[in-house]
């Protein structure tokens, strides 16, 4: 979670009042806007399944023109600048940082006046706008390519942090268990592709901070954080579940091959519940290239595929809620879902999050509420299941 300030969740679920988004530019380190940007219109999302996994798109008030960029060096010029967004609430002032954003696209709408007829025609400007597509700090790792880079660090982390270090600062969760980088690792030229690969290897994931550092946390998340529950003093709109067996796999093969060419492969089973391998499910893998140069390194792979993907039968929790600005991807939050046999418990992991604008003239008011998609496994919903056919 963001931040971990007392009373937070409270006036989520009160009343909301004055809550804003707060941006400012910067550019090379330095504050290149003086003042926050006036915004109409914006809205985040998070996409755990994206190497950029925050995206998000605001449009700005431009009444004189000195916005709109012309150059890439223009303060909203897609040529290295950041936008620092914040999301302010208007009772008690908490202000939860959502990040570092880099510039990706810039939309410049201008509109003129015109005053006389003939030679003596003044052209003033008459008001305008600017639509901004900015991306999180994982854009710039993910442009910088790799050129010829080798291993050099001895353990995943350390080489991760080397790989990002003109990047962003990296921060490892306690939780995260470091181990030796696989012997004969050799990178391809994708940087993020390196990181994701490394990571793998330690049953890890990444998100970015709300201080703008790339954060290594365990691939089954971090909590649970936060309980959404329904009622009046609860934050649940609503809870839609959809089950298909579309990308859903009960066992996974991953392959390799040592230093000297010979090929490895590594296999996973799942056993128990409707979905064990040889049940009615049926035999269905899913493959996975493993970067591993060892058989343990391949059997790993394959587990961590079968463990952290859909592969193992999870299921897609789309939950409309209470605007949560804390949330993370990689949170894991438990829903309370309403069922015939009473309020039952999910845990699932945030794969997913969007927050707009609410739809006023006050652009920078942000929505009531927001979506969230949260991943749980078949075994809790097998488990409620049961329940509600016990009654």
């Amino acid at each position: 979670m963001r931040v971990d300030v007392p009373g937070l969740e409270e006036e989520i679920a009160g009343t909301t009042q004055g809550d804003r988004l707060e941006v400012t530019v910067w550019r090379g380190g330095q504050l290149v806007v003086p003042d926050p940007l006036s915004v109409s219109k914006w809205s985040y999302d998070w996409d755990a399944d994206r190497q950029v996994q925050g995206q998000s798109t605001i449009t700005i008030a431009d009444p004189d023109g000195s916005l709109a960029p012309w150059s890439m060096g223009d303060p909203l010029g897609p040529g290295g600048s950041r936008l620092q967004v914040t999301y302010v609430f208007g009772l008690s002032g908490t202000r939860v940082p959502l990040g570092w954003w880099r510039i990706r696209s810039v939309d410049p709408v201008e509109e003129w006046r015109v005053y006389g007829s003939g030679s003596s025609v003044i052209r003033v400007p008459g008001g305008g706008s600017v639509t901004i597509d900015a991306d999180e700090e994982t854009s710039t790792a993910l442009l910088s390519r790799l050129d010829a880079e080798v291993v050099r660090a001895s353990t995943v982390v350390a080489e991760v942090r080397r790989l990002l270090e003109d990047v962003c600062p990296v921060v490892a969760h306690a939780s995260v268990v470091d181990r030796p980088v696989p012997s004969g690792y050799v990178y391809d030229t994708g940087r993020m592709d390196g990181v994701e690969d490394l990571l793998n290897t330690i049953q890890a994931t990444h998100r970015m901070g709300p201080d703008g550092s790339f954060e290594i946390v365990p691939a089954a998340g971090v909590g649970p954080v936060w309980t959404i529950a329904g009622g009046d003093s609860g934050a649940q709109v609503k809870t839609i579940r959809s089950l298909s067996d579309d990308g859903v796999y009960n066992a996974a093969v991953s392959t390799g091959e040592m230093p000297g060419g010979r090929p490895l492969v590594g296999r996973s089973y799942l056993t128990t519940g409707p979905l064990a391998w040889g049940g009615p499910f049926g035999q269905v893998p899913v493959f996975h290239q493993a970067v591993a140069t060892t058989q343990d390194g391949v059997n790993a792979d394959a587990r961590t595929v079968l463990e952290t993907s859909k592969a193992a039968g999870d299921v897609d929790l789309k939950v409309t809620c209470l605007t949560h600005p804390g949330i993370q991807p990689h949170d894991l939050v438990t829903v309370l879902a309403s069922t015939m046999a009473g309020e039952q418990e999910l845990v699932g992991r945030v794969v997913g999050m969007a927050m707009t604008s609410a739809d006023s003239d006050a652009g920078t008011t942000p929505a009531k509420s927001m979506t969230l998609t949260v991943r749980v496994t078949a075994e809790a919903l097998e488990a409620v299941a049961w329940r509600v056919r016990r009654g």
